[in-house]
């Protein structure tokens, strides 16, 4: 690759100067003093330069204060770091092309840079005669790309000597080197082979891997935004109240609330054992709260009360584990049977009653049944006449099992208060139907059985509404009475002289046999009756022996 710099990250985030590179400067300036190529001033010259350099130097560190690192106080020549920090004010976008390799991240982007260090020494010379001598290490760019910054800023110096430049200097990198790359829109980071003859040596830094550098980025910028949070203020989404960064708790999925909220949505649900409910506050999301965070939040007693929970929640929600009636202690379940650990009580895990081969398991009804009767014979036999607390107490639990649905899962009793037959089991955490006591499935779902039922229901009554209108017409429980417009067989409703015709949509009267326009004005005092009986109706059975009989019904 073509050598990506970086440098330890020393306080604040930056990088710390390469030791190398304090050492290249001296180097630099002993050889250039040994070629000559550094002249011999008057001292008034010198005396001229060291007045410049020390102005300079303290305006410096009014404009850059903690970027600025004096590396030799009062040392003679002055020699410093400054961290130039790119101007990115919307972030940037960084894209990685590592060819054959697919499945890296390519694209990303951060809102923090790693600064470039920019490290000095200022000779006697300057800045009459001779330019500072410098290093440059960036951890985001190439050799190549940095020595092409090593030659712009020769270049500056060429085109203003004997001036003070070193704040032009990091103006430039810091508001023209993504232009200068043409990294406008986004840093591209590339593995390539380059040789060390276009490597200007004032490039110093350690060689790194893409993936490294890619690595540091995103550390680099994470720092950077967890410091800016924690020094920033901020709006809590469960009490709407401000506070500063430090008072937040910020979760893996980027979603933060204040310190009390969170202590109190843990706390809360610890008592109340839900557990299971210990997620991300926003209704949105629902992301995990990690173990080493609930910790600080709940302390001691109730991370302990949390750690106990959870373990009984996951164990509910084995197939293959079941609880001793007698220690409460968890089994394994073989074939519907298990033993305890712990006790050694042989036990039937669907009735949870002692081990019973052969035979099958009693109703809760059947259960209950039998504990009230020997409770009664326990009453009586003390002589005890009035109602006993542990009859109140089955006779509760009985209502309960009878209004209750067992969840098809865990088997835990589930009783709806109101809604829909779409039920969440909090025991389990997993869905089912409460009208049919079935899992939910893509096939299944609680909407899909209410219209079933709904349907099933509807047959039903419409089935027994034939069956008896079959029976009535057979017994001649009903006279047909002619449409007078169709001539189409009708009936009435009962009493009700007012028929309506099924085939020509038209109302008529069962006694005048005529039309009906309207209602109100055909019966009534001076029309006909609305509600009369119909006469008897004589059935005429065939014939038999030459005889003819009649049945009157």
């Amino acid at each position: 690759m073509e050598s990506p710099h970086g440098g330890s990250l020393g306080e604040g985030g930056a990088l710390s100067p390469p030791p190398e590179a304090v050492g290249m400067l001296h180097e630099m300036a002993l050889r250039d003093s040994q070629q000559g190529e550094e002249p011999d001033l008057p001292d008034e010259q010198l005396r001229s330069n060291d007045q410049l350099q020390q102005d300079e130097m303290l305006a410096l560190e009014a404009i850059y204060g903690d970027n600025l690192n004096i590396l030799g106080e009062n040392s003679v020549p002055r020699y410093f770091q400054i961290y130039v920090y790119c101007e990115i004010p919307d972030g940037i976008s960084v894209s990685v092309e590592l060819p054959g390799v697919d499945d890296y991240p390519t694209k990303f982007s951060v809102e923090h840079l790693a600064p470039i260090s920019l490290t000095c020494l200022m000779p006697p010379s300057y800045p009459s005669h001779h330019s500072p001598y410098f290093t440059l290490a960036v951890q985001w760019l190439d050799n190549v790309k940095i020595s092409s910054l090593c030659d712009m800023l020769d270049s500056l110096w060429a085109q203003q000597p004997g001036q003070e430049l070193i704040f032009e200097w990091v103006q430039w990198l810091q508001s023209s080197t993504l232009s200068h790359f043409g990294f406008d829109d986004g840093i591209v980071i590339r593995d390539s082979v380059s040789t060390m003859d276009h490597v200007d040596v004032r490039v110093v830094g350690e060689i790194l891997s893409v993936e490294d550098v890619v690595q540091q980025l995103i550390n680099y910028n994470e720092e950077q935004c967890q410091e800016s949070f924690l020094q920033g203020f901020h709006v809590c989404m469960i009490c709407f109240s401000e506070y500063k960064g430090i008072d937040f708790i910020k979760l893996p999925c980027r979603h933060y609330f204040c310190r009390n909220c969170m202590e109190t949505y843990s706390q809360m649900h610890v008592k109340e054992g839900s557990v299971m409910k210990i997620v991300c506050p926003d209704d949105k999301c629902g992301g995990f709260v990690p173990p080493n965070l609930l910790k600080r939040l709940l302390g001691e007693a109730d991370f302990e009360r949390w750690e106990r929970l959870l373990l009984e929640r996951t164990l509910d929600a084995m197939a293959d584990v079941a609880y001793c009636p007698r220690c409460q202690t968890a089994c394994l379940e073989d074939e519907d049977n298990a033993q305890c650990p712990k006790c050694l009580f042989s036990f039937c895990t669907r009735c949870r009653d002692r081990r019973h081969i052969g035979e099958r398991c009693l109703t809760p009804e059947e259960k209950l049944l039998s504990l009230q009767e020997r409770e009664k014979v326990r009453h009586l036999n003390k002589g005890d006449t009035g109602p006993s607390k542990l009859v109140d107490e089955l006779s509760s639990i009985k209502e309960i099992l009878r209004s209750c649905v067992p969840c098809p899962h865990c088997g835990t009793g589930i009783t709806r208060v109101s809604g829909c037959n779409h039920m969440l089991c909090k025991n389990c955490g997993k869905l089912f139907c409460y009208g049919c006591g079935k899992p939910l499935t893509p096939a299944h779902t609680s909407e899909q059985c209410r219209i079933d039922y709904e349907k099933r229901t509807a047959k039903v009554d419409l089935v027994d509404a034939v069956k008896e209108l079959q029976r009535k017409l057979k017994v001649g429980g009903y006279k047909p009475h002619p449409c007078p417009n169709c001539h189409l067989i009708t009936y009435k409703l009962g009493n009700n002289n007012h028929v309506f015709c099924e085939g020509c949509q038209v109302h008529h009267c069962a006694l005048c046999r005529k039309v009906v326009r309207k209602s109100s004005e055909h019966y009534g005092p001076r029309g006909c009756k609305q509600h009369t009986a119909d006469p008897e109706i004589t059935r005429i059975r065939p014939k038999k022996n030459n005889d003819s009989q009649s049945e009157s019904l």
